[in-house]
């Protein structure tokens, strides 16, 4: 639609996310993003649609539940009587009214405002987005900038490559800037590129001029010279037609980048008429324009109970299961159209806290998280727990349960067949067994992200205590923990042997002749008690017995602790000697535990 060729010259635009674009504005202004919306292109996208009862529409039933979950206002505007008879050479007409018909009716039942323009839809929003009734048109067709629009958006779809389809941004042209940029085209100098290049109501244009051409004369400023030429002034017209010839052979100022000397251009051109299609289109009068701002900028509200019907009869959305299909499709953009239409009313600015609180708990639960989404173009964003069902407002107890008839293979089947039900039954139990989606409940919280500036605005309650909470989470994380309980030191003042000139030990001496091996037979020695030896004189006149062993040897390296053990912890290493493992002499074993028991007897006397 619109002129071929023309988004090169004027360049890509800026893709931005709507969420943002519409955010932002609610932050500024305190009231919804107004747009003005051309039907018509999308009555023409949806015909794509495939499958189930009534596709087409309900594409346009999906667009409009998003729309419903944004900061936006939308108005629908739909062609009129007047608009041009031929365009791109073809008779141009109103569409399908069965399909007009259905789509303004779901249109109302989301709460949106419709519009019946004059003439041409593009049109007429332009005029809208001139007086400042609406801040943005939204259209696939360029002819809304030549109509003098000054916002224009355009290609709503999901952006980059991977994940959800789900549409996210559009591309936004802004008259100034496209006058300003390297194009230099303003709606005059477009104009002409349309009427040289072909558009909607010239295809053809003039013979041999591309659109590069075309865009040359614009910028020379032959489109501003050409509007303000009266369609009665041929004297005016045939002097700028002449100039315009004259310049594309001789290119004398350097308008071009070269010289078109075989460019003919007809009798016909300019056509006046085609001329004014663009520079005056049919549209409202001004008189009616406040009439249209009144009646767009009325208060509605969505009707849950007409779009239930409305799906039910359209998409056969019937009984319980239909109704559940309907509350997930419709309750998160239900709630941010809701908390949008709470921003700055009686019940947040006014009452008792408790009150408030209560309210605000209807809307929302809990907040559980935060982010900043590409999808978004990092629009901080707050997730929230809610009730779909609660939202919503629907009774599933006055929906019809699904009739599920019972089928089987007995009727007709052979005794061969039997083994049939086996099977089936086999097959259900193991469908039984894996990992299944998790089905959507009504009837228990979900979780959806809603922006953060108009949870704020509309729940301050709710969202001052999250912050609360994470303030409090952070400092507990930020603040010094409290260090273990160290373990009390092994370590001793006392220095190693020093209880060696205190006590001595004593052991029983077996036969004092020499063996012949090495190392004593175990079987030669003679019996020892278990019992634990006693003391045989004081402990002063064990210090001055010389036949006794020193205490630094009776400590093996790999039992001894490497300082005197003390109190407690003496008395459990010496009871628990006789459970350990012990890899040195016999003779030496039986030592050391003379030489514990000297040393408990010691502690305990003191």
């Amino acid at each position: 639609m619109g002129i071929k060729g023309i988004y090169k010259e004027i360049g890509p635009g800026e893709r931005v996310s709507l969420c943002k674009l519409a955010t932002e504005h609610f932050e500024q202004t305190q009231r919804p993003f107004r747009l003005a919306i051309d039907i018509s292109i999308w009555q023409f996208q949806v015909q794509a649609a495939k499958g189930g009862s009534n596709p087409a529409i309900r594409t346009l039933f999906y667009r409009l539940a998003r729309l419903l979950g944004s900061a936006i206002e939308p108005i629908f505007v739909f062609d009129g009587p007047n608009k041009p008879v031929f365009k791109r050479n073809k008779r141009s007409g109103r569409g399908d009214g069965v399909a007009t018909a259905m789509g303004k009716r779901v249109i109302r039942l989301f709460g949106f405002a419709t519009h019946d323009a004059p003439g041409e839809a593009e049109a007429e929003c332009a005029l809208l987005q001139q007086h400042g009734i609406v801040d943005a048109v939204l259209s696939e067709d360029v002819d809304t900038i030549m109509f003098g629009c000054g916002k224009t958006l355009r290609n709503w779809s999901a952006e980059g490559t991977k994940g959800s389809k789900t549409p996210t941004h559009v591309t936004i042209y802004d008259a100034a800037k496209v006058a300003a940029g390297a194009s230099g085209l303003d709606r005059e100098g477009m104009v002409l590129v349309a009427l040289m290049n072909g558009g909607d109501y010239l295809p053809e244009g003039v013979p041999g001029c591309g659109v590069k051409v075309a865009c040359e004369a614009a910028r020379a400023g032959f489109g501003r010279d050409l509007c303000k030429i009266k369609k009665s002034d041929t004297d005016a017209l045939a002097a700028w037609k002449e100039r315009l010839l004259h310049e594309l052979r001789t290119n004398e100022s350097r308008y071009f980048r070269t010289k078109h000397k075989a460019l003919e251009i007809p009798d016909t051109f300019p056509n006046m008429d085609v001329l004014r299609y663009y520079t005056h289109p049919v549209v409202s009068r001004q008189e009616n324009l406040e009439r249209i701002k009144q009646k767009f900028l009325a208060s509605r509200q969505v009707d849950v109970i007409g779009l239930r019907q409305f799906v039910a009869e359209t998409f056969d959305w019937t009984n319980k299961i239909g109704a559940i299909k309907f509350i997930r499709v419709i309750s998160a953009s239900l709630l941010i159209q809701r908390l949008v239409r709470r921003c700055g009313t009686a019940e947040v600015e006014e009452g008792d806290l408790d009150l408030k609180q209560n309210q605000e708990l209807v809307f929302v639960k809990s907040v559980t998280k935060r982010r900043e989404h590409f999808s978004t173009d990092t629009t901080p964003e707050l997730r929230v727990s809610y009730i779909p069902v609660d939202v919503v407002g629907l009774d599933l107890d006055e929906e019809p349960e699904d009739e599920v008839e019972e089928y089987g293979r007995q009727g007709l089947a052979l005794n061969s067949d039997d083994e049939f039900d086996g099977e089936a039954d086999e097959e259900s139990e193991q469908s039984k067994g894996a990992a299944a989606k998790k089905s959507f409940d009504p009837l228990t919280a979900d979780l959806i992200w809603v922006p953060e500036s108009i949870l704020e605005m509309s729940l301050p309650l709710t969202v001052s205590n999250w912050r609360d909470k994470q303030r409090a989470k952070e400092l507990k994380a930020a603040a010094p923990k409290a260090k273990r309980a160290t373990a009390r030191s092994k370590k001793t003042d006392m220095p190693v042997g020093a209880l060696d000139k205190f006590v001595k030990v004593t052991k029983a001496v077996g036969s004092t002749k020499p063996t012949s091996s090495r190392e004593p037979s175990l079987s030669s020695q003679p019996p020892r008690s278990s019992a634990p030896p006693t003391l045989s004189a004081p402990v002063d006149a064990l210090n001055q017995d010389s036949t006794l062993p020193s205490l630094t040897r009776l400590k093996p390296k790999d039992i001894a602790p490497k300082q005197a053990p003390g109190g407690q912890q003496a008395k459990r290493w010496g009871q628990s000697l006789d459970h350990r493992q012990f890899s040195g002499q016999p003779e030496e074993l039986e030592d050391l535990k003379v030489y514990c028991h000297v040393f408990l007897y010691e502690l305990d006397c003191k």
